[in-house]
């Protein structure tokens, strides 16, 4: 399956996973009414008995003001051999070179057992969670993640890890270290602004509190969120 078509397969299962939204939200309010501990959160596990797809649904209040409208967030999870990833779908800005215009480009974002672990150590400090748990505490924070160019001030190393190693994403909860890939075709010409781009695949290999950064590292991501805030302002203009 290409990541195209997983992106396709996520998109024509959201209707389903919305009704099953609908369908439960009563029951997590109904159970966040009788706890007496916040933040609370309830998990509801639904697979779509068509594709198999599995989804957690997940539901969270910080507080007892946010009983009867709490957050909720979803994701697919699904396994690579042992290896179980969480992905979600979405659709971002993308510009294949300088030259070529800004899309919107489907993406498979998916995140790793190995990322959720780092983000509870670093962030979370909370014992006893589970993978589904930490997944969901992530998503109902993070719900917007930015994304931001690697340098040398931001990972003095990021260069040894590949040329698919050259971004990152920033949360709210702090930074995450991603690996990234195009899916398409290489123009015969040989000339980029003529390649064929299908999808990109994030993979989110670890987590980073900026609290546990240097100074000369958040600074260096401060600068580099802000020119990704001015290309948006741009491109905004030119819409």
């Amino acid at each position: 399956m290409t990541w195209k078509e997983m992106y396709d397969g996520l998109e024509d299962d959201a209707q389903k996973v919305q009704i099953r939204i609908d369908k439960s939200y009563p029951k997590a309010v109904k159970a966040f009414k009788k706890s007496r501990t916040f933040p609370a959160w309830y998990i509801d596990e639904y697979k779509i008995p068509a594709t198999n797809n599995q989804y957690i649904i997940f539901y969270y209040a910080e507080n007892a003001a946010e009983v009867e409208k709490p957050h909720n967030s979803s994701f697919c999870f699904v396994f690579s051999g042992k290896q179980r990833y969480v992905i979600r779908g979405m659709q971002m800005e993308y510009q294949h070179t300088p030259k070529c215009e800004t899309i919107m480009l489907p993406q498979i974002h998916a995140y790793t057992s190995h990322f959720f672990q780092r983000y509870n150590e670093r962030f979370l400090h909370k014992d006893n969670l589970s993978p589904n748990e930490i997944a969901g505490l992530f998503f109902v924070r993070n719900p917007f993640p930015i994304p931001i160019m690697l340098n040398e001030d931001v990972n003095k190393n990021y260069k040894k890890h590949g040329e698919h190693n050259d971004r990152g994403m920033r949360v709210p909860d702090g930074f995450c270290f991603t690996r990234t890939a195009i899916e398409g075709c290489e123009s015969e010409d040989g000339i980029h602004e003529h390649d064929k781009v299908d999808a990109m695949l994030i993979l989110y290999t670890t987590f980073m509190n900026e609290s546990d950064m240097s100074d000369s590292q958040r600074d260096a991501i401060n600068k580099e969120h802000f020119k990704t805030w001015m290309h948006c302002m741009v491109e905004l203009r030119k819409g």
